[in-house]
């Protein structure tokens, strides 16, 4: 009897299409067989993430595919953080500095002792430490009334937004050093934060009370 010999999958190494598009830089990270892949690329003329579903011995094209080609797909620049921050440091080192992503900050964290919201990027040398006061987040939002676990959840859903404002200062070399040297230290203002006020929704807050009144 003739064993059938079954075609492997596709590795995501290997797809290079869709080339009037496309140039792959490097595979991020690869799930294997039947689940996700993702990798750095320029599409046209823009550094992104490309994602795609490797194939199986069944469907070695995976999905997507084109005319018999597999292809990637570009990920919404939005999604981003959530799939760099799955990577091994060898790759995020590659991921952010191919980016240009200067800054990604983790948290916050809340210092109950003194009311302070506080972000870190722990990549970064030395690392930064980003301090946000939760009175100056609720003059922002003109919200006096909050809870500090509150300004935590506000900030937590508008973490973009601060991440971006931080890495403005950072860029400008604002901040400073902090006595042992350990930490970069970056303290969000009022005037920062009243150039995104427009942008800051309390919306969660409302979620956050229907869900504890549910209870």
């Amino acid at each position: 009897m003739v064993e059938k010999y079954v075609m492997p999958y596709i590795k995501p190494t290997e797809v290079i299409s869709p080339k009037a598009h496309w140039s792959l830089i490097d595979v991020l990270l690869d799930r294997g067989e039947g689940d996700c892949a993702y990798a750095l690329g320029i599409w046209d003329g823009e550094r992104r993430i490309g994602f795609r579903w490797n194939g199986t011995d069944e469907n070695q094209l995976g999905n997507p595919q084109s005319r018999g080609l597999p292809t990637w797909t570009m990920l919404d620049p939005e999604m981003h953080k959530q799939i760099l921050e799955q990577l091994p440091p060898e790759k995020l080192a590659i991921a952010r500095g191919f980016l240009g992503i200067n800054l990604m900050l983790e948290g916050p964290t809340l210092d109950g002792t003194r009311a302070d919201l506080m972000f870190y990027d722990f990549f970064q040398n030395p690392p930064v430490l980003v301090i946000l006061e939760c009175k100056t987040l609720r003059d922002a939002v003109r919200r006096p009334d909050i809870s500090d676990s509150d300004c935590q959840l506000l900030a937590m859903r508008h973490e973009r937004l601060l991440n971006d404002a931080a890495a403005a200062m950072l860029a400008k070399g604002e901040g400073r050093l902090r006595e042992d040297g350990r930490f970069r230290i970056i303290e969000l203002q009022a005037e920062p934060l009243q150039k995104i006020a427009n942008q800051l929704c309390t919306d969660v807050l409302a979620m956050a009370a229907s869900a504890r009144w549910s209870k």
